[in-house]
């Protein structure tokens, strides 16, 4: 026997009833995660970009001539770019990228490789930078003068500092340069100075190793560590 509701039609399917597991999910959550992947790309970028601005400012200080311009641009420009990376690690903490970029520990790792890197660049722009100031004053120090040594006093357990006073056409002249010996007051010497700008600070020594150690270490030291923490970042975002 055959009953009205076995004869209806079926439903097609567009005008059945929904059911909470037919109904579509809502786009809320996914526009959510959209903007947070956009936010911790452009995190990442703008991070990146900074730390390339701190590389240019080290590499703008080296090459430049010693207290010019462009000089102290180059340590603004690599500090407030430095400043600026180091504000977006906090960031990146707040949009936890992953579970090992968004631990309290890979943040303070990041901030020590950050500081090292910092540090290392630092080394080599000053180093580089006050080897050419030096070398610059051997080429010019043509006049060799004997200067009067006063006020001798140690700075550390190697670093002696001096006070030399020396004629010059009829003038005299003082400066502070730093000495391989504590000398007693009176104690004469020969320095060579700048004929052309007898004020300068005399020339009295010609070993410049402590530079070329830090040029050395800041050299490659820099870009491994820009390397170290490249590749935790690329592991960190995997």
């Amino acid at each position: 026997m055959t009953s009205i509701a076995d004869e209806r039609p079926p439903t097609p399917e567009d005008r059945r009833p929904s059911t909470p597991e037919d109904r579509p999910p809502s786009t809320a959550p996914t526009r959510a995660g959209s903007l947070r992947r956009r936010a911790r790309a452009a995190t990442r970028l703008l991070q990146r970009t900074a730390w390339a601005a701190v590389l240019v400012g080290a590499v703008t200080t080296a090459c430049t001539s010693w207290g010019s311009a462009p000089w102290y641009a180059g340590w603004v420009g690599a500090a407030g770019a430095a400043a600026l990376a180091a504000l977006a690690s906090p960031v990146r903490l707040a949009l936890g990228e992953s579970p090992r970029s968004g631990s309290v520990a890979a943040l303070f790792h990041g901030a020590m490789l950050a500081l090292m890197l910092c540090v290392l660049a630092g080394c080599f722009a000053f180093s580089l930078s006050g080897w050419f100031h030096a070398h610059d004053r051997d080429l010019h120090a043509t006049l060799r003068v004997s200067a009067t040594v006063t006020g001798c006093h140690s700075s550390g357990d190697t670093s002696t500092e001096c006070t030399y006073l020396w004629a010059a056409d009829g003038h005299e002249y003082r400066a502070e340069e730093g000495s391989d010996d504590q000398w007693p007051d009176g104690h004469r010497v020969d320095v060579r100075v700048d004929p052309v700008h007898p004020q300068r600070a005399p020339v009295t020594a010609g070993g410049y190793w402590p530079l070329w150690f830090g040029v050395v270490l800041g050299g490659l030291g820099t870009p491994f560590s820009l390397c170290v923490w490249w590749v935790l970042e690329e592991s960190a975002n995997d």
